[in-house]
């Protein structure tokens, strides 16, 4: 019998190796390639992969916030005609969950431009991730 400790190395080995194989497929198209520099790279690798991945996100997000915050404003509604039977806490709760849901995009799209350039004279060559 596989102990719980033996279970929770094989995940984390298993968890590791997928991560690995990901970036194994990534990192030769983005940075093997001849005659760009650095910073084309990664802006490739952020145009082909980030962009659509925070569309789909963004888009998800939307739909999951908009639904929780019906729910909540739904569960508030309840409440305010029925105390005893449906508490504050779970509208509460929906609602802010909602809130999370919806500023998601923001902050996903906040994360994606982390790489681009600093804002300072036109010569600059460095962007605010130091690359």
């Amino acid at each position: 019998m596989i102990s719980k400790k033996n279970k929770l190395l094989f995940a984390d080995v298993m968890t590791g190796l997928v991560l690995a194989s990901f970036f194994a497929m990534i990192a030769p198209e983005a940075f093997a390639q001849q005659g760009k520099d650095f910073e084309q790279a990664v802006n490739d690798a952020k145009g082909g992969v980030g962009i659509p991945f925070t569309t789909l996100v963004s888009y998800i997000s939307y739909g999951l916030g908009i639904v929780m915050m019906v729910s909540g404003i739904t569960s508030i509604k309840k409440h305010s005609q029925d105390p005893s039977q449906e508490p504050l806490n779970r509208g509460l709760g929906k609602v802010g969950a909602g809130s999370a849901f919806l500023a998601a995009p923001f902050v996903a799209n906040m994360l994606l431009s982390t790489g681009e350039k600093v804002v300072g004279s036109q010569t600059s060559t460095h962007n605010s991730i130091g690359w």
